[in-house]
C-alpha cells in the first residue's frame, strides 16, 4: 500500500472491510481496529483523497518499538521535534514518514505519506501533528451510516 498510488478499493481488497469508515477534514478514512486490526497493529487508518487514492496512512503498532528500532529501520537522519505536550517526534521528510513517541519512549504512531519535494514550504507541524496523533488514537473519524 503506497500513498499517492494505491486506491482505497485496493486497501479493502487486501485487508477486508474496515471496522469504521468516516471522514476527517473532508477526506474519507478507512479504519482497521479491534477485531479487524491489521496484524502487528492496534489500529491502522488510511486517509483517501477525493479521487479515492490513499494520501496518508497512520499505523499504531501493537509491539513496543523504541528509538533504536526506528533508527535501525529508517535511519538517524530525522528532523527531531516535539508535540505541544513535549513528546518526541521524528520527521523523515525525504521518505514521507513521521514517528510519534509516547511518554514511555516507545512508538505511539507512524504516519506514511508521499515524500516532500525538496524546498517545499511546510505548515507549522507541531500543533497539527499533536492534534492528529491525540485524535487518531482515541477518536476515529466520524462514522458514516
Amino acid at each position: 500500500i503506497n500513498p499517492g498510488t494505491t486506491k482505497g478499493a485496493e486497501v479493502i481488497a487486501k485487508f477486508g472491510e474496515p471496522s469504521t469508515q468516516g471522514k476527517r477534514g473532508g477526506k474519507s478514512a478507512l479504519v482497521y481496529k479491534q477485531d479487524k486490526a491489521i496484524s502487528g497493529t492496534k489500529q491502522a487508518q488510511f486517509f483517501l483523497r477525493t479521487d479515492g487514492t490513499v494520501e496518508e496512512i497512520s499505523v499504531f503498532p501493537s509491539a513496543a518499538l523504541d528509538k533504536e528500532a526506528v533508527e535501525g529501520t529508517y535511519g538517524k537522519n530525522a528532523n527531531k521535534t516535539f508535540t505541544d505536550d513535549f513528546l518526541p517526534v521524528r520527521i523523515y521528510k525525504g521518505i514521507g514518514i513521521v514517528v510519534f513517541f509516547n511518554k514511555e519512549g516507545t512508538v505511539d504512531a507512524i504516519t506514511f505519506k508521499l515524500p516532500e519535494a525538496p524546498g517545499t514550504p511546510q505548515p507549522p507541524l507541531l500543533e497539527k501533528a499533536a492534534a492528529r496523533r491525540r485524535g487518531r488514537a482515541r477518536r476515529p473519524p466520524t462514522q458514516q451510516k
